[in-house]
C-alpha cells in the first residue's frame, strides 16, 4: 500500500513503480478529474495494461463495505473531490472469500474478519492510495456521514509491474 497526496507526488515519485508514476501523471495531466464518469483507456490494447474509471460514488459505514482484492490489477484510488476512509490489511491464507469474480472482473470479495487488524485511512481531495494484489480493502466509506465523492480509480496491469 501506498498512501500520498498530490503535493508530495514529484518528491515520491522516484520510489514508486514508474507504472504507478504514470498513472498519477495521467491522472494530473490529462485532467481527468475534469472528464465525465466512465472507463478511459490509458495503455496497451483497449487499455488492457492500464485503465481509469472516473467515478461518481456516495460513501457508506465502512461496515457496510465489503473488503475486497484483486489479482491482476493494482488500483490507484484517487480522491478528487470528498471525503473517504478506506481501510486495508493483508491478503492472508485465512481470508475466506464469499464471492469470486476473479476470472470475470478481477475483483473478489470476503466476509468480514473482526479478528484482522484493519488499518483505516481517511482520504481528502487530492489524495491517494495504492493497493496491490496482496492488500484486501474496502473503499467509498464515509467518515462521519455519506456523502457525495469524485474519484478515480487508475487500474494497472500487473504485467507493467514486473521488474
Amino acid at each position: 500500500m501506498i498512501i500520498s497526496d498530490v503535493e508530495h507526488f514529484e518528491q515520491e515519485r522516484h520510489l514508486w513503480p514508474p507504472a504507478v508514476s504514470r498513472g498519477i501523471d495521467y491522472i494530473l495531466n490529462r485532467k481527468l478529474g475534469e472528464a465525465e464518469v466512465g472507463r478511459y483507456d490509458l495503455e496497451g490494447d483497449k487499455g488492457h495494461l492500464m485503465f481509469a474509471n472516473v467515478q461518481e460514488v456516495v460513501t457508506r459505514p465502512i461496515e457496510e463495505q465489503m473488503p475486497e482484492s484483486h489479482m491482476i490489477y493494482t488500483d490507484i484510488q484517487f480522491l478528487v473531490s470528498g471525503e473517504e476512509r478506506l481501510s486495508f490489511y493483508k491478503l492472508n491464507p485465512n481470508a475466506k472469500v464469499v464471492d469470486d469474480k476473479f476470472d470475470s472482473h478481477d475483483i473478489a470479495f470476503y466476509k468480514s474478519d473482526p479478528s484482522q487488524q484493519e488499518t483505516e485511512i481517511l482520504l481528502k481531495s487530492g489524495m491517494f492510495a495504492v493497493c496491490f494484489p496482496s492488500d484486501i480493502h474496502r473503499p467509498n466509506g464515509s467518515i462521519t456521514e455519506s456523502k457525495s465523492n469524485k474519484k478515480i480509480v487508475i487500474k494497472i496491469h500487473r504485467d507493467l509491474l514486473q521488474l
